[in-house]
């Protein structure tokens, strides 16, 4: 995609039998409850009202289990859309605004590789839904290329696509830093962080807008967070690459209007601190 990098700111069943017509005679079980003198009428009515209260007292209990939930993880009843490029199918994949002499996308070797040098351009390689909104993306990345310029690699939420807006999390490496951006037509709103990223490393990628507006970037341990007062209209998920080489791989897409699916399968939990020395070994061992 041709854009510049710029720097501003989810009978009861009765079985009848058919027979002769004969007498029938009921047969009542004989309860404690039964042998009790009837209640009045006042008395009757006291008890039902004390049976709803109960019954509405369970509802609102259970009610508010469910709202704290909500409120505490709010996609914690989402599904999630999963792709671990293992089928080498790209179909569900787009690359936006595409530029065969300059871009490409592709799988090898069980993951995605996006690739781009052009300076001061990056590609974006997309999927989902334009309805999509408040979810998280998350995946594992990591440059692996790098030629004159500055590289970054990163993700996309909200991608609007031929409307020109989007939020944009970025690693660049040069620098040093961290940015989440939010992109509009005509000028880019970023937010800087420190960040020191080391070359061909994998790195766990979680991008994050929620409802209130918060935006949240997290690179394996450390959050990054900013808040837009003026949330973007819902969009598509995606990845990025801008003047290198990157590989991405078990991507997960969470949100609330988000169906499971999507030809991945769950990655296998690792501790955190072998993740990023033996997942590129495993995999390899697997293919040979």
């Amino acid at each position: 995609m041709n854009m510049p990098l710029r720097n501003p700111k989810l009978t009861l069943s009765i079985s009848t039998f058919y027979q002769k017509p004969r007498k029938r005679q009921r047969r009542f079980r004989i309860t404690q409850r039964d042998l009790q003198p009837p209640t009045n009428p006042s008395e009757r009515l006291a008890n039902n009202k004390k049976a709803n209260n109960k019954k509405m007292k369970k509802l609102l209990t259970f009610g508010s289990i469910i709202a704290i939930l909500l409120v505490l993880n709010p996609l914690g009843f989402a599904g999630t859309w999963r792709d671990d490029f293992e089928d080498n199918d790209t179909r569900e994949w787009k690359i936006f605004n595409l530029d065969r002499q300059v871009e490409k996308w592709w799988i090898n070797k069980g993951e995605a590789v996006g690739e781009i040098f052009l300076p001061g351009f990056m590609s974006l390689w997309t999927t989902g839904k334009l309805s999509w909104r408040y979810y998280s993306l998350s995946c594992r990345a990591k440059l692996v290329e790098e030629k004159d310029e500055p590289p970054s690699i990163g993700l996309t939420l909200h991608d609007r696509g031929e409307e020109d807006t989007r939020y944009l999390f970025f690693i660049d490496y040069v620098f040093g830093t961290v940015r989440i951006i939010k992109a509009l037509p005509n000028d880019w709103f970023p937010v800087t962080f420190s960040f020191a990223a080391e070359f061909d490393t994998w790195y766990e990628l979680t991008a994050t807008v929620y409802e209130d507006g918060t935006l949240e970037f997290k690179i394996d341990d450390e959050v990054f967070t900013t808040i837009d007062d003026e949330p973007l209209k819902g969009g598509q998920a995606g990845l990025v690459v801008s003047d290198g080489q990157a590989r991405f791989d078990d991507v997960e897409i969470t949100g609330a209007n988000i169906r499971n699916g999507g030809p991945g399968k769950p990655r296998p939990v690792a501790p955190r601190g072998k993740l990023a020395t033996t997942w590129g070994n495993l995999k390899q061992d697997l293919q040979d």
